[in-house]
Parts: C-alpha cells; sequence; structure tokens
C-alpha cells in the first residue's frame, strides 16, 4: 500500500440529531489509506479496491467477506453505508485513491458556551455572530443570524438547534409575551502542533537520514495525513502516512538513503486537517540539514578545562568509495595564528585523525578557527571550536613614592582567574637600601577577584625600584609565574627661589629719586589742605 500521511476531523453526515450539548452520533475514522489500482484497503469484513478514473472520481469496488456487494464511481469526499460502516472517498492523488472507513461512534463536538435572554427588537452579539429577534409566531421564533461567513433569517421551534459555521444556537424557551431564551455552544477549530526532528544536523553522504514527524492534537485526531518532500530531489521511504484516532503526540518516521554530497537539504511536511464539517486546515513544516563533502574534516576539543594543556583532534572521513591523500592545514587560535600542515591518506569508509596540543596562559574563552582539508582539487572546512579554560591568574601592580627622606612602597596581589591559587610574593629590594618598616614578602591564599598587599618603606629616597616576583600553584599542582612592574620614581622638584636685584645706582639718580618723591609728597599734603579748607569754609557760609 502507498501509506501517505494524513491529519483529518471528518464527519461526513449525523446519522441521528442528539439533544443540544449532548454526545453528537458522528462517523469516526478507523482505517485510512491511499492504494493504487492493483492494490486493495481492508477493515473488518470489508475490503475496498479503486481505479482512478480522473482527478475528481474514482472507481470502487467494495467486498464483504471477500464477495462483491457493490461497484460505484465517488466523487471525492462522497459517502456512502453499508449496514454499520461507511466508506469515503476523501481525496485522489496521481493515480491512488484516499479511502478511509468510517463507523459511527458518539462523541462531544459543542462546548456550552453561554446562554441570554432576548426581548422582540433585541440584538445579541456573541463571537463574531449576531442575532436579532425579528418575529414571533404561535410556537416559534424567527431569528435574524449574520457573521463572517453568515446571513440567514430562520425558524426556530422551542429546544430546536441550528448550526452556523463554529457556532451550533438553540432556542430554550418561546414566551408569548416577546421574550426567548437562547444558548449558545461553540465547536473548538483543533489545533495541532507539529515538529520534524531528526537525530542530528549534518551527516556524511553515506549516512541514512532518520526522519520523525511528531504530531500533537489538543483533541483526539480523527484521520492524519502528513506528505513528506524535500529539496534536492531525495526519496523518503516512505513518503506518506495515514493514521487514525490521534491521542496525545504520535511519531511518523521515514528513511533517507542516498544524500548528496556537500549541500543542505530543506525537508518539509505538508499536514492536512479537516474537522467535523469536513473543512480542511493544512500546514507545512520545514527542518535544515547538511551533508557533507565526500571527505570531510571536524575539530573536537572539551568544552572546559583546568589543564594547563588541552588537545586539539583533527578527525578526517572518507566517505567515498577511493582511498585518498588528504592535506590539512590549521591555525592553533584566532589569537596565536600558528600554521600546522600535515599530509595523511584515509581509506574508503575509513576515518584518520592528526592531533596537538594548544597552552592557555589565561583564564577565559578561547575560539579555534576551522582547520582545511585538501584532495584533489577540492576542499573542506571543519567546523570552528570553542573551549573555556578555568585557572588562577596572579596579577601583580608595583607603586612607590618619595616621602621627605624615605620611600613607600606597595605591591598589590590580585588573582584576576576564575580559581583559587596558593601565592607566595618576594620583592627585590636595592643592596644600597634598607626597611625602615614593613614586609617585602607576602605568602597565602587568594581566592578569584581577590586581592592582598606588601607595603614596606625605604630609609632613603629611591629613583627606581625592579620588579617584585611571585610564584602560585592551583589546585591540580601546576606552578606558575608572575611579576610586576619596574617603578621609575621622579625626583621631588626644587623650590624656586625670588629673584632678587642688587640696587646699583649713581649719585644723579639718587638725588632726582629724592627730588622727585619731595615734590610728590608735597603735591599729596597740599591736596589735603586744599580739600579741607574748602569744606570748612562752606559750613561757615551754611551757618
Amino acid at each position: 500500500m502507498n501509506i501517505k500521511i494524513v491529519i483529518c476531523f471528518i464527519i461526513i453526515g449525523f446519522l441521528t440529531s442528539a439533544s443540544p450539548g449532548a454526545a453528537d452520533n458522528v462517523w469516526s475514522a478507523k482505517s485510512s489509506g491511499f492504494i493504487n489500482s492493483n492494490e486493495s484497503l481492508a477493515f473488518e469484513d470489508y475490503l475496498v479496491k479503486a481505479q482512478v478514473q480522473n482527478i475528481t472520481n474514482s472507481s470502487l469496488i467494495i467486498y464483504k467477506n471477500m464477495i462483491q456487494i457493490d461497484m460505484k464511481d465517488f466523487e471525492v469526499n462522497e459517502f456512502k453505508q453499508y449496514n454499520s460502516v461507511g466508506i469515503t472517498l476523501l481525496g485522489i492523488n496521481g493515480n491512488s485513491s484516499w479511502i478511509t472507513f468510517i463507523k459511527l461512534e458518539e462523541k462531544t463536538i459543542w462546548v456550552p458556551s453561554g446562554r441570554t435572554i432576548l426581548k422582540w427588537g433585541d440584538t445579541y452579539s456573541f463571537e463574531n455572530y449576531s442575532i436579532g429577534f425579528e418575529s414571533l409566531g404561535k410556537d416559534s421564533v424567527t431569528l435574524a443570524i449574520s457573521g463572517k461567513n453568515t446571513t440567514a433569517t430562520d425558524i426556530f421551534m422551542k429546544n430546536e438547534s441550528k448550526d452556523y459555521d463554529n457556532m451550533r444556537l438553540v432556542v430554550t424557551e418561546i414566551n408569548r409575551t416577546g421574550i426567548i431564551e437562547l444558548e449558545f455552544f461553540k465547536y473548538e477549530i483543533p489545533t495541532i502542533k507539529a515538529q520534524i526532528t531528526t537525530d542530528k544536523d549534518e551527516y556524511h553522504p553515506d549516512e541514512n537520514i532518520s526522519v520523525s514527524v511528531n504530531i500533537t492534537g489538543d483533541k483526539t485526531l480523527n484521520i492524519a495525513h502528513i506528505i513528506l518532500n524535500s529539496t534536492n530531489s531525495v526519496v523518503f521511504k516512505p513518503t506518506d502516512f495515514t493514521a487514525t484516532e490521534i491521542n496525545g503526540t504520535r511519531s511518523f518516521t521515514s528513511q533517507i538513503e542516498e544524500l548528496p554530497a556537500d549541500s543542505t537539504i530543506i525537508l518539509n511536511a505538508k499536514i492536512e486537517v479537516r474537522d467535523y464539517n469536513n473543512i480542511a486546515y493544512s500546514t507545512t513544516i520545514s527542518k535544515q540539514v547538511s551533508v557533507k563533502p565526500y571527505i570531510s574534516i571536524m575539530k573536537n576539543i572539551r568544552e572546559e578545562t583546568d589543564e594547563d594543556n588541552a588537545q586539539v583532534e583533527l578527525v578526517v572521513y572518507n566517505s567515498g568509495l577511493n582511498r585518498t591523500l588528504v592535506h590539512i592545514r590549521d591555525n592553533v587560535s584566532e589569537t596565536n595564528p600558528k600554521q600546522m600542515d600535515w599530509d595523511i591518506e584515509v581509506w574508503p569508509k575509513n576515518s584518520s585523525n592528526v592531533s596537538y596540543f594548544i597552552n592557555p596562559q589565561k583564564p577565559g574563552t578561547y575560539h579555534l578557527p576551522a582547520a582545511t582539508a585538501r584532495w584533489n582539487g577540492n576542499m573542506s572546512i571543519s567546523n570552528e571550536a570553542t573551549i573555556t579554560v578555568h585557572m588562577p591568574y596572579i596579577r601583580l601592580v608595583k607603586s612607590a613614592m618619595n616621602n621627605l627622606s624615605m620611600t613607600d612602597v606597595e605591591v598589590e596581589i590580585m588573582n584576576v582567574g576564575d580559581r583559587p591559587a596558593n601565592v607566595t610574593v618576594n620583592d627585590k629590594i636595592p643592596g644600597n637600601y634598607l626597611i625602615a618598616s614593613g614586609k617585602t614578602t607576602w605568602s597565602g591564599f587568594l581566592d578569584p577577584g581577590k586581592a592582598d598587599y606588601i607595603r614596606y618603606t625605604l630609609t632613603s629616597n629611591a629613583s627606581s625600584l625592579p620588579a617584585a616576583d611571585a610564584t602560585y600553584r592551583d589546585i591540580l599542582g601546576n606552578v606558575k609565574q608572575a611579576q610586576s612592574n619596574t617603578v621609575e620614581i621622579p625626583k621631588n622638584p626644587e623650590p624656586k627661589k625670588a629673584d632678587a636685584t642688587s640696587l646699583n645706582a649713581g649719585w644723579y639718580e639718587m638725588m632726582l629719586f629724592m627730588m622727585l618723591s619731595f615734590i610728590a609728597i608735597l603735591g599729596i599734603i597740599g591736596s589735603v589742605a586744599f580739600t579741607a579748607y574748602i569744606i570748612t569754609k562752606n559750613k561757615m557760609r551754611a551757618q
């Protein structure tokens, strides 16, 4: 049987009319499939053969207990009942007919959604519908219903219901005074979540891809229909699936066996859903996978390490049929572009590898660029790799300042790494200096992000000091060294002296200076006396 994946809710019709809000008798799918002219589909005592006539109908032969009971041309979506079993032609795909066997079952498909009282002349809104009370008959009421896809004027008897798209309207009470009671039921359109999954995102050309389509419905799905296709003309085996009564999540698995080398494939799954009114809903989901070249190269390194040395491995795989000589080229890291080259021979359907070590000096995340593999004029590029290095990292900062006839020195000891360290610091003192106070050594544990200090004073002014040294060990026993900066101390500037110039004047200059000074003094005294005279005279006149 050529199977197709289809998701459908279908009710071909209601055999009996149930009370509003109670379970309805609906046709529920029990078996479904696509069959060619030389195939058949069986359910219980029934068997169907089909011959496609054109794009809209097929000729069906129906057997019961291996005895032919009917031969009929079915139009698409046409239904016919045989005792307790119904048969429907749901669709045609090329030379295949999509057949389903259905049986009557009770299912609650309408959800109570509210009540209201309506007076003559009033209008009530429910969801996207408008219900108007037009007129009152002897035992009936006329209502005007309008919605997005509905415009109708219908007569209702008491307890009569009518369906309008996804709304069921029931008249529960008719009062001769012009008051009626209405109850509303809502048909919930089924929602479906679907996803395409593969076991990985990148494949070798000689690998098979296992493709799964996972379907999850919020309610039991009557019929499932999924059709798989892709770019690059890859072949799914099988291409299609059918299923009925899907509850929760169900997976459908297919295989792709022949992959085009050095390509990107888009996997598609078309999912169709029909509700109980035989209205179709469809969606398409996709997933991208990559296929490597015939000669592929992969770069591997641990994601995290506390070690000083980290191993980088380059794996070359030959998915072809011939033994191949491959030239590998790699750069150690983006911060240290040391080029490395190898020539290796790789046998068909086999892999070979080379490796080397890197020695990160500081904690942090290191990005390793892609390596290349060249063969027969072709080239393959590996993935990039990332490693996070954890370690303590000690930084020393030395400073000094002359203070009168002394020199104050400070060494800051910082652990800027992300692991603790056991640290020993020893500062160097030139031989011609003595320590007035403090210590020139320090030892202890420093946690990540912590700092400590060495402070001491020398007995005279220093012009330069050498670097301080540190030795530290991590928890794994690795020992490392650190060194501070050297210090150059500027000399204190001498205070500026007053610019004194000696008086060197002759006898004539001295006499001239004295005479001018005497005249200036007489002028000042005369001005003051004249001012006093004027003020006194004015006062006497005023009296």
